[in-house]
């Protein structure tokens, strides 16, 4: 007769193996990644919590300095645009004919209508340190009512206003050659240009130097 033998029943049970797994980005330093703030539902909001109008400026004067130093540097320029061609890209516009206003040819056919690509080093400014307000915008845009995209575009468009006064006011342009008569705009494609001289001038008169 076979005997038997029974195993005592703690060594009959399979241990249970509790699997943690930690997600980290291949970059990490070992820090916790900040969560990922909520989207804000106006321009106001949206522009303090994404510093946009100190990220304007501090890119724009930036890029002028390159410029300055750049192939262009003896180029004289009669004017210069934020140029919003494709809400909310935007493009460094740069003429360098200064008769163009007096012919009534506003806005020009820009010499340089994308300055941030004939000058690899200013495009290279704004991919890192544009795309993250870019990228935030477009969510913001994409997830707008009609009403409430009218008002992120008109709040986009004055703070491009509030940050040309601002370089304006700053002598960020005396990092260029310009003509003597050299005129600054915040542009759309196919925008009324007198209304957008208004809006801009509207500005420089509340805007202290």
């Amino acid at each position: 007769m076979r005997t038997v033998r029974m195993l005592p029943r703690a060594a009959l049970e399979v241990p249970r193996i509790i699997v943690f797994t930690i997600h980290r980005h291949p970059f990490s330093t070992g820090q916790p990644m900040p969560p990922t703030p909520a989207l804000p539902l106006d321009w106001q909001t949206f522009e303090t919590a994404y510093d946009v109008e100190a990220t304007l400026f501090r890119l724009t004067n930036a890029s002028l300095a390159v410029l300055g130093a750049s192939a262009f540097k003896d180029q004289a320029f009669s004017a210069f645009a934020f140029n919003a061609v494709s809400f909310p890209s935007l493009s460094l516009s740069f003429d360098t004919d200064p008769d163009n206003r007096e012919r009534g040819d506003y806005p020009p056919d820009w010499s340089n209508e994308c300055m941030e690509a004939d000058v690899p080093e200013i495009g290279q400014l704004w991919e890192e340190g544009y795309a993250r307000i870019e990228g935030a915008l477009s969510e913001l845009i994409d997830a707008a009512d009609e009403e409430l995209l009218c008002a992120i575009e008109a709040g986009y468009l004055h703070s491009l206003r509030k940050t040309m006064v601002r370089l304006e006011t700053r002598h960020a342009f005396g990092q260029i050659r310009t003509c003597a008569r050299f005129w600054t705009v915040v542009t759309q494609v196919d925008a009324d240009t007198e209304e957008e001289e208004r809006l801009l001038d509207q500005v420089r008169q509340g805007l202290p130097a």
